[in-house]
């Protein structure tokens, strides 16, 4: 009886969160006042999480103070029943009109998914037909207790090869993809840049952290070759990848969820694209992975002190360096998961409350200001003077990050994003029903849980701010980790045949195990999805892996242009890294130019000055700098003509030289 009431509070607050967000979006008069506001996607995410959260404790404070009084949640078999078969029925419309819609969503990739490719009532038929087997065997199938776990290894083991090898792309230019080019060259911009000993500056900055930093003793060894970086980057996504598994090893029994939830984990790497997508692989999961994997270990093995929760903030501190708006979330969610861990353990002394909350605050402070000095230490061993804090945060307190041109209305029909909300927010409700249980002795998996949800609703914001469906990216591995956990509840439930005996389940636990079968059917769909959709993609991932066709393209480049010739643009420091070569000209990346036009000016200053009389770009460059700086654009018309045009795939690479 006492267990109800987390089921009841929790889902009376996902309900009415729920309809304030979709009211938010969908009631006319409401959206537009919201969206004077600001970001309304942000504003109501959050708004909602609040909601949420506040709505829920509330709940079960009212539930207990009248446990207390000696009264309890009624229970009755019908209602039981009738909620199982509910939420497992309504979830058959719900994905039917997620699936309907998936392949016309900004950023999907969906078309060419099997269900999509073929007849939907084939797809249909397939795959209820390996849930028919799978069920069979969970309730018929044994095996010893520790027998298989090698096999689990070598799976590990071959999913990370596939990750590396999928990710080693390093011919961006046969992507065929203009999106993944533009990513491509943020981010190794902005690492070129620090690798030729630039300092950060208001235009010369990573738009999304300092990662830089992290990769400049590195690429000195391997002298900048373009190659060699997209290597490490591929490891980093492979390091991932073992992170994931490992957390399964650690919060997953069941070895038959562990391989499925493994495969599931890979579905964006290995069955959604050939490639990876830079903004989200490994960029925007790498230090989560690190810090659920960190937490997972420290609670498991009753290790969590003052030097483990310190040993937390140093990871979130890296991570603020590596990613500013990932690094801040996840500060966050330590320090919550810290305090929420305090509150679970009996009876609470104010005093010691307070204590704690004020040493999480110095302790999220202690990792925001030491990423921010870090950068500053570096940029005075570069001569240049310290970064502003505005500058340190770009682009998050920038106007148009968050209500530009990048902005994106939420989509408010069926969509896979409400489930994976809905998952997290489980999660959360999970830990902070500790705060009300009264029992001394923690639970890891609750502490744990309220982590991963925590951060990875925190890291949802970025698919919020710019609700493009493969953002969702961000949150995958988390989410399948999460859906492999609750999974072990519907493989008892169906192995232990619980359907029969209703009458002797409480409504928890009839509710959890619905909430398990719900995550075994997605754990399964997307681990399916991994093992056809690979081979598909292996064909496009030969174009990307034509190492020689890139080298031969730089060795091209490399007979027309000059050493020491200015180089700059889309794509261009890429080609300079193969050759060996400084580019002469330090900016911002000419795929986020918008959000520093000012950096024009100073490339104009830079040519003004230049040693060699030339300049090498591209013409997609040279459009974004006319659309961004027409006077500075003119400039370089009246004092440059072309003399050379180079194409490669799409693009056509010029070499100018002054009149």
């Amino acid at each position: 009886m006492k267990k109800n009431r987390e089921v009841i509070c929790a889902f009376a607050a996902w309900v009415l969160s729920a309809c304030f967000f979709m009211s938010c979006f969908m009631i006319p008069g409401l959206a537009e006042k919201i969206n004077s506001l600001g970001n309304s996607n942000m504003l109501v995410y959050g708004m909602s999480l609040i909601l949420f959260c506040l709505l829920f404790v509330v709940g079960m404070g009212i539930a207990h103070r009248h446990e207390v009084a000696g009264k309890t949640f009624p229970e009755n078999v019908k209602a039981r029943k009738t909620v199982f078969w509910l939420m497992l029925f309504i979830q058959i419309p719900f994905w039917l009109l997620c699936i309907s819609g998936e392949t016309e969503q900004l950023g999907s990739v969906a078309a060419k998914y099997g269900w999509h490719t073929q007849p939907a009532v084939i797809a249909a038929f397939l795959f209820l037909a390996e849930l028919a087997i799978f069920f069979w065997a969970c309730q018929n199938v044994c095996f010893p207790e520790k027998d298989g776990e090698w096999i689990i290894r070598l799976v590990y083991a071959a999913l990370v090869l596939l990750v590396f090898y999928s990710m080693y792309t390093p011919n961006i230019f046969g992507r065929g993809e203009l999106s993944d080019a533009y990513h491509g060259h943020a981010y190794f911009n902005s690492v070129y840049n620090i690798y030729q000993g630039m300092p950060y500056t208001h235009n010369v900055t990573s738009i999304y952290g300092h990662y830089g930093l992290f990769f400049k003793i590195p690429m000195e060894l391997v002298h900048g070759d373009f190659k060699a970086f997209v290597a490490m980057v591929a490891g980093i996504g492979a390091f991932a990848h073992i992170c994931a598994f490992l957390i399964l090893e650690l919060l997953v029994k069941s070895r038959v969820l562990r391989v499925l939830g493994a495969l599931a984990v890979t579905f964006p790497v290995l069955g959604m694209r050939g490639g990876f997508y830079w903004q989200v692989w490994p960029h925007r999961v790498i230090f989560p992975m690190l810090l659920f994997l960190y937490g997972a270990w420290i609670l498991k093995k009753e290790l969590c002190n003052f030097w483990t929760a310190v040993g937390g903030y140093l990871i979130c501190l890296l991570a603020i360096l590596w990613n500013t708006e990932t690094g801040l979330i996840l500060t966050v969610a330590w320090a919550g998961m810290l305090i929420s861990r305090f509150l679970s353990v009996g009876k609470i002394k104010i005093r010691r409350l307070l204590w704690l909350i004020f040493a999480q605050f110095a302790g999220m402070a202690g990792a925001v200001f030491g990423a921010y000095g870090t950068v500053n230490l570096y940029n005075i061993l570069k001569h240049s003077p310290a970064n502003s804090f505005d500058d340190f945060l770009i682009p998050l307190l920038s106007g148009s990050y968050m209500t530009g041109v990048l902005h994106l209305d939420m989509p408010t029909e069926p969509n896979a994003y409400m489930a994976v909300i809905t998952l997290f927010l489980t999660g959360t409700a999970l830990g902070m029903t500790g705060w009300f249980s009264g029992k001394e002795r923690h639970c890891w998996q609750k502490e744990f849980l309220f982590l991963l949800s925590v951060g990875s609703l925190g890291c949802l914001v970025y698919y919020i701010n710019r609700p493009a469906y493969h953002n969702l990216d961000c949150i995958t591995m988390p989410a399948a980790i999460m859906a492999a956990y609750w999974g072990q509840r519907g493989i008892e439930f169906i192995k232990n045949e619980e359907w029969k005996r209703f009458d002797s389940l409480s409504l928890r636990h009839v509710t959890v195990s619905g909430v398990g079968l719900i995550c075994i059917v997605a754990v399964l769909a997307m681990a399916t999805g991994t093992v056809l959709q690979f081979a598909q993609n292996s064909k496009i991932k030969e174009n990307y892996h034509n190492v020689q066709e890139f080298e031969d393209f730089a060795e091209q480049i490399a007979a027309v242009v000059p050493e020491n010739t200015p180089s700059f643009g889309i794509n261009v420091p890429e080609i300079c890294s193969m050759l060996h070569r400084r580019t002469e000209c330090f900016t911002m990346d000419f795929s986020d130019m918008l959000v520093r036009p000012d950096s024009l000016k100073e490339l104009k200053d830079q040519l003004e000055h230049a040693e060699v009389p030339g300049a090498f770009t591209g013409k997609s460059s040279m459009n974004i700098w006319k659309r961004n700086d027409p006077e500075t654009y003119r400039w370089f018309m009246d004092h440059y003509e072309l003399k050379e045009t180079i194409p490669f795939y799409g693009e056509k690479f010029l070499y100018y030289i002054k009149k």
